[in-house]
């Protein structure tokens, strides 16, 4: 039993492999196909690395040499340290050749690597929370999911923001598993280190992260409650989080009067450089017509343009999938949600037996994760810049997922024999990365070539 075991796990293994290397070339081979700022704002985003590439600093967020003609400001107001990784890669592929090209995908190749990154983290996620072909579904809805691999290939924080994401749903796991030992609560920590200095629309992860690690600390470890415990090692989280990401605030904090966020700055020189149609002062929100926030999300389109394109949507939001094929997606999604819904209080019961349930505490903390990106992108749509991207959600992709594979499973098997459902995961995980590469080689390819 023991030498069969261990042959499952070495093929096991090998499949693990075996897909990394395929998604690391797919998300490259599409990332070469790209044309230079065919993805949104790729080139205000490229401008940073360029930038620093070529003058060996960090620039202001107000500089003109980075500053956009149409948005009077530039990115290097929000966190930059995609980008700064971008100029690094750009400085080492500079001494092979200082070719456009070379440079371009050099910055580009960050956003792989992320990518690939998350998809190992995915891989590790779905060991610990998932088993057989449930755990393949997973693995596949996450990293074959069109939107989520172009993602990957231009310059961008995104990337970076979902990767963080994983890292931190990753650490929450080991952090129930060992009750919070050093480890893992370092890797915590690095974990939010990173979403602070990715994308806004990820914040949500540290939010929850803070609410999950006191609570769980205090009253999940085996000495229980261990208030002591959750304050000195809470304190160890706050003092490394400070050390690499707070630098980045402190900077805005000096060079932007206090504006440690940078958004106020941001505004002010919006204001004053922007073309006139796209000064903050100018543009025509919902709010400032007075539509209702309720009736922006369902009858003006925002829930369904975000939910379309949050599957996939290329280009300046020009590029699209065939309609019919957005259903092979939001059929299990939908059947999904049902399915989590059928069993709420099984999976989000927070007591049991007197007992904290430590599995259904990480489910709502997971829940909250999903909600708050939606909360976000809407709200920035309502009072700031109407834009219903699934791209500004994405931070939510791998929660979400958890919950598609495991609502379906337990819609289906008051229905179905095990191995039937076993055989219909691994039928959809071939029909996904069909989807998937015929998103580039059916889609996208041909609108750029």
């Amino acid at each position: 039993m023991k030498a069969q075991r261990k042959a499952l796990n070495r093929r096991e293994t090998y499949w693990e492999w075996g897909f990394l290397v395929f998604i690391f070339l797919f998300y490259l081979i599409w990332s070469c196909c790209s044309p230079f700022d065919s993805a949104p704002d790729e080139r205000m985003r490229y401008d940073i690395p360029k930038f620093i590439y070529e003058t060996g600093r960090l620039p202001l967020g107000q500089e003109e040499a980075i500053r956009d003609e149409v948005w009077g400001i530039s990115y290097a107001f929000n966190p930059i340290l995609s980008y700064m990784i971008s100029a690094l890669f750009m400085k080492a592929a500079s001494i092979f050749s200082k070719a456009d090209y070379v440079l371009l995908m050099a910055a580009r190749m960050v956003s792989i690597l992320f990518g690939t990154g998350t998809a190992w983290l995915t891989i590790k996620i779905s060991k610990k929370l998932l088993t057989g072909s449930y755990r393949w579904l997973f693995i596949c809805l996450v990293t074959l999911l069109p939107q989520m691999a172009y993602t990957s290939t231009y310059v961008n924080n995104d990337a970076m923001a979902i990767f963080s994401t994983a890292w931190i749903f990753y650490m929450w796991i080991l952090g129930l598993e060992t009750d919070w030992n050093w480890q893992s609560c370092l890797g915590l920590a690095v974990g939010v280190s990173l979403c602070t200095l990715s994308y806004y629309n990820a914040y949500g992860f540290i939010l929850c992260s803070i609410v999950f690690f006191a609570f769980t600390c205090s009253f999940c470890t085996k000495k229980s409650p261990d208030f002591k415990t959750m304050w000195k090692k809470g304190l160890g989280i706050t003092i490394i989080v400070l050390i690499f990401a707070g630098w980045w605030f402190i900077r805005n904090a000096i060079l932007y009067q206090n504006d440690f966020l940078g958004m106020k700055t941001s505004s002010y020189y919006a204001q004053l450089y922007a073309q006139d149609p796209f000064k903050p002062s100018n543009r025509m929100t919902y709010q400032k017509m007075g539509v209702n926030f309720f009736q922006m999300l369902l009858s003006e389109g925002w829930f369904h343009n975000t939910k379309y394109s949050f599957i996939a949507c290329f280009g300046y939001a020009t590029i699209n999938l065939p309609g019919p094929l957005y259903h092979l997606y939001l059929i299990p999604f939908g059947l999904g949600v049902f399915g989590v819904l059928l069993r709420f209080s099984a999976l989000f019961r927070l007591r049991r037996e007197k007992r904290w349930v430590k599995k259904n505490i990480l489910h709502l903390c997971m829940l909250t994760a999903v909600i708050i990106p939606f909360i976000l992108s809407a709200y920035y749509s309502y009072v700031s810049d109407y834009q219903p991207q699934g791209r500004y959600i994405l931070p939510c992709l791998l929660p979400a997922m958890y919950f598609v594979v495991i609502g379906l499973k337990e819609l289906l098997l008051p229905f179905m024999s095990e191995k039937t459902i076993i055989w219909m995961c691994r039928g959809y995980c071939v029909v996904l990365a069909a989807l998937a590469i015929f998103s580039f080689a059916g889609v996208f390819y041909p609108a750029y070539h």
